[in-house]
């Protein structure tokens, strides 16, 4: 009967494998898990192999949660929001296999553009919050991973302030687990006044 609960989970978890930074930066004779901060995301990308480089890894993340998420969402019924359900089940698929992907010894990224894709065709208001109140900490510290760590948490209120299933609540807390064990020495380094800023161009 909830045969499709384990064959989503499955596929997710192997489409958020799909590193698309580890792949560029293997293209460019560069271990992307020994630079850096050790992340595969996009802001390592960035820092490592620069905006063009990390813009690309942005997207293509973004995309790697929204296409699975709104395939989901339009090929189940909204009856009892079942639709909206699988696709937030689905989204945990994907953070676990891009923070944990199974082509690179368990190690990837951290998870913050796959999970604004994923919002997009799930719960787009979330989202909008979620992505104002990133840029507004951003813009105002310079750090990326304390405005990512604030955008996730943010969908955790927003998605009980839209009156949202329970169950996508808990799995919006999960994803969120997921985000910040995968910032967990941004946040040491927060705590300690070290964590690395962009500097503005002049």
């Amino acid at each position: 009967m909830y045969w499709h609960w384990h064959i989503i989970i499955l596929l997710s978890y192997f489409v958020g494998s799909l590193s698309f930074g580890a792949f560029l930066a293997r293209i460019n004779d560069v271990d992307i898990f020994s630079s850096g901060s050790g992340s595969s995301g996009a802001t390592n990308i960035k820092r490592t192999l620069g905006g063009s480089a990390g813009s690309l890894v942005f997207v293509l993340d973004f995309l790697k949660g929204y296409i699975p998420s709104l395939i989901i969402v339009k090929s189940f019924p909204e009856e009892n929001y079942l639709n909206i359900r699988l696709a937030a089940f689905g989204l945990i698929g994907v953070l676990l296999g891009h923070s944990f992907s199974i082509f690179h010894k368990f190690r990837g990224g951290k998870g913050i553009a796959s999970t604004m894709g994923g919002l997009l065709a799930i719960m787009p208001n979330t989202l909008v919050i979620g992505i104002f109140l990133w840029l507004v900490i951003f813009h105002a510290t310079r750090i990326v991973s304390i405005a990512s760590l604030c955008f996730a948490a943010s969908a955790i209120l927003t998605s009980y302030l839209f009156s949202y299933p329970k169950d996508c609540i808990m799995y919006v807390v999960i994803i969120n687990g997921i985000i910040f064990w995968q910032h967990r020495t941004n946040i040491i380094k927060l705590l300690n006044g070290t964590e690395y800023k962009f500097t503005k161009k002049s």
